[in-house]
C-alpha cells in the first residue's frame, strides 16, 4: 500500500478574523462585512511543479517519470459526496511544471445555494510510479465501488456536520488515498509530496478578500493552492 505520510505537508487555515477586528477601510470597501455576504469562494490547484522525479538518466534515456496527479475534494456544502480524480502523466522531466491549473472548489450564491461552506478540505499528491501506468478509469470505479470506501464517505458525512472534527476528516482522507492506493496496487509507487490543507470558517467567517495564494514545496515537488473570496461586485468581474 502507498505511503501518503511520505513527503506529506498538512496544513489548516483558519479564516477567523470578524468584521470588528477588521480594519476600518476595509469594512468599506466591496460588500462583505460578515461571512453572510460572501457571493463565491473557489479553491484552485493554481501551480504544479516536478524539481526532481527521483529517475537518475541512464546510457541514452534521459531519466523521464511516469507520474499519478491525485485530488480529493470535500465540503459540508456536499456531505455525501467526496470529489476523487486521478491522472497518469507519461515522460515527467525534473522541474517541469505539469498542466494542472484547475478548480478543486467552487461555491458560488445562488436561490438554490444561499449559504456559504464552512468547511473545505483538499488533498493532493503526486505520486511516482516505477510501472506501466494503469487504467484510472478503471482505478476509480473499482474504488467507488469499494465497500469500505463507501463506508468512510458516510462516516465523512457525518464528521462534516461537526466543525471540530478537522482531525479526524484528515485520518479519514487518508484512509480513502489508501483504497486507491491499493487498487493501484504497486508498493514502489511513492508520492513525490501529499498536501493536506483544511479551509474552516472559525466564528462563521470567510471574510478575507480576493486572493490568497498558499505555495508549498518539498526537494522533489511544488503544489500551489489559491483561494478566491468574493463578494458580490468582485462576483461580477469574475464572471464577465
Amino acid at each position: 500500500m502507498i505511503n501518503f505520510n511520505q513527503n506529506l505537508y498538512n496544513e489548516e487555515i483558519n479564516f477567523e478574523e470578524t468584521a470588528s477586528l477588521r480594519p476600518v477601510h476595509e469594512l468599506t470597501r466591496g460588500d462583505i462585512k460578515t461571512s453572510d455576504e460572501i457571493s463565491g469562494i473557489e479553491v484552485r490547484l493554481s501551480r504544479a511543479v516536478v524539481i526532481d522525479n527521483k529517475t537518475k538518466p541512464f546510457g541514452p534515456f534521459p531519466g523521464l517519470a511516469k507520474v499519478y496527479f491525485m485530488n480529493i475534494v470535500l465540503s459540508d456544502l456536499s456531505s455525501s459526496q467526496i470529489e476523487l480524480n486521478l491522472t497518469g502523466l507519461e515522460k515527467v522531466d525534473d522541474n517541469q511544471t505539469l498542466a494542472v491549473d484547475q478548480t478543486l472548489f467552487l461555491w458560488k450564491k445562488s436561490k438554490t445555494t444561499p449559504s456559504s461552506p464552512s468547511q473545505i478540505h483538499v488533498m493532493t499528491s503526486l505520486i511516482k510510479s516505477k510501472q506501466n501506468l494503469r487504467n484510472t478509469g478503471d482505478i476509480l470505479s473499482k474504488v467507488q465501488a469499494d465497500a469500505n470506501y463507501k463506508d468512510l464517505a458516510t462516516e465523512l458525512g457525518t464528521l462534516l456536520k461537526s466543525a471540530s472534527a478537522v482531525t479526524n476528516i484528515s485520518n479519514i482522507v487518508f484512509k480513502v488515498a489508501g483504497i486507491v492506493g491499493g487498487f493501484l496496487g504497486n508498493v514502489e509507487d511513492k508520492p513525490l509530496l501529499t498536501r493536506f490543507q483544511s479551509f474552516t470558517d472559525i466564528a462563521g467567517d470567510f471574510n478575507q478578500l480576493g486572493k490568497t495564494t498558499s505555495p508549498f514545496s518539498n526537494k522533489y515537488a511544488a503544489l500551489d493552492y489559491t483561494l478566491f473570496i468574493r463578494d458580490k461586485e468582485r462576483q461580477k468581474e469574475a464572471e464577465k
